[in-house]
């Protein structure tokens, strides 16, 4: 493995009904936000809700289960009708898989002039404890915390999926 692909990251889990919540910045020039979260996906098929502001927004689709390079980002788009006009944006996921779901980074990115950027980022996590105040991070139901040092695939461009 590369060394360059291994990256060490704190994060957290919750089961079927459980949630996590925060709360992001965006320019309210945005015409379309997109977020992306760092999961672990030793464990297959994380599914959850996405609400922005307390509306459904979008769905974190199950990905297959890597037991060697357990790194993925998954992007979602969230409708733009939820996120134009708005320099905060309340987000709330659920999860609705008997898998359960984790989470260790939130990148949000908006396009503003035609130009993707990140807006903001959420680091979960015991070690990240600042960026979670800051956010006014809250989970529910949480059943597992930790560090985990991981791979991302070998071909940069298998590290993010939709």
């Amino acid at each position: 493995m590369d060394p360059a692909h291994i990256v060490s990251d704190d994060g957290r889990a919750f089961p079927r009904g459980g949630s996590s919540r925060f709360t992001v910045t965006v320019n309210p020039a945005n015409a379309g936000v997109q977020l992306i979260r760092r999961l672990d996906v030793g464990v297959g098929l994380q599914h959850a809700t996405i609400t922005v502001n307390g509306a459904l927004a979008a769905k974190w689709r199950p990905l297959l289960q890597d037991s060697i390079y357990k790194w993925r980002n998954q992007i979602v788009t969230l409708p733009p009708n939820l996120t134009m006009g708005r320099r905060s944006l309340t987000i709330v996921n659920t999860c609705v898989s008997s898998s359960g779901f984790n989470e260790f980074l939130y990148t949000v990115r908006h396009k503003v002039n035609g130009v993707w950027s990140t807006a903001d980022t959420v680091d979960i996590g015991r070690h990240h404890t600042a960026s979670e105040a800051t956010h006014d991070y809250r989970i529910v139901g949480e059943d597992w915390a930790d560090t985990q040092t991981f791979a991302y695939p070998p071909r940069k461009k298998d590290w993010s999926v939709q």
